[in-house]
């Protein structure tokens, strides 16, 4: 196959990627149909008694219950979750489903933690980090590019 035929299906690649990427991101409000922290902190009443799907950052725990930071848009709403019995210490997120009730507050039907605390993110990029840097290396050592050809050979021995 020719070079400018292989550059031209990459790039036909590379563009419809990127239209799917800019389609994802125009339409995620229509997927989701919970309010998110913006639609709370605009109008908190309304949404009361309704079924809720919040992401937050634990601020505080205290027995059954914890206090989480829900942002979005650049909006940011504090939030108590009850009848918990989730481990997290303050400075992991946490996904609450429940229901939403008065005074800021949600009875929460289920918590699931994303990361149990600071160090967890760090711990699950940096493993990321270190098994990419290993796939490289290995491929690297076992396979080379044909500059002339534009083709992956395997490296001899």
């Amino acid at each position: 196959m020719r070079v400018w035929v292989r550059v031209v299906i990459m790039l036909v690649l590379c563009l419809t990627l990127g239209g799917l990427c800019i389609h994802a991101e125009l339409t995620e409000d229509e997927r989701s149909p919970y309010p998110d922290a913006a639609d709370l902190s605009a109008g908190y009443e309304s949404y009361v008694g309704q079924q809720l799907m919040v992401f937050g950052t634990v601020t505080e725990t205290n027995e059954g219950e914890m206090r989480i930071r829900a942002e979005s848009d650049g909006t940011a709403i504090t939030l108590r979750v009850t009848e918990t019995r989730t481990a997290v210490e303050p400075g992991g997120v946490v996904q609450v489903y429940g229901t939403l009730e008065p005074a800021q507050t949600i009875a929460a039907e289920r918590v699931e933690v994303v990361n149990s605390s600071r160090w967890a993110e760090f711990y699950k990029y940096g493993a990321s980090a270190i098994g990419a840097l290993g796939f490289l290396l290995l491929f690297v050592r076992y396979w080379r590019i044909d500059r002339e050809a534009w083709t992956l050979e395997a490296r001899d021995g």
